[in-house]
């Protein structure tokens, strides 16, 4: 049987999720290789308290070029809140679980 969320982890994750858009949103204006942007941990899961953080998975073509580290250095600007954020290539991706498709290049 499925949790029953109060009006405060509904509007807490209503909250989280128009903050992980509008970053994503942002990054894909100056980096046309962002492809995906994926949410795990609890709130992909939906096993979230309003008090928890957000977790993105950021998948950039051609990031093998370049350490996953500066990737991350890179887009860290644009990064606010209460949001935790990796950066990886298309196969990287697949090794993290739990995870959900958020936005992906030109269908968002």
């Amino acid at each position: 049987m499925g949790k029953i969320r109060g009006k405060s982890a509904i509007e807490s994750q209503r909250k989280m999720l128009n903050l992980a858009k509008e970053i994503v949103e942002n990054i894909s204006k100056d980096f046309p290789d962002l492809q995906e942007a994926y949410i795990f941990g609890f709130r992909a899961r939906g096993d979230y308290l309003d008090t928890s953080d957000i977790d993105l998975i950021l998948v950039f073509k051609g990031i093998k070029e370049m350490n996953s580290i500066d990737g991350m250095y890179i887009v860290s600007k644009y990064i606010k809140g209460n949001v935790d954020y990796i950066v990886v290539d298309e196969e990287e991706k697949e090794r993290v679980k739990d995870k959900k498709l958020f936005w992906k290049k030109g269908v968002c």
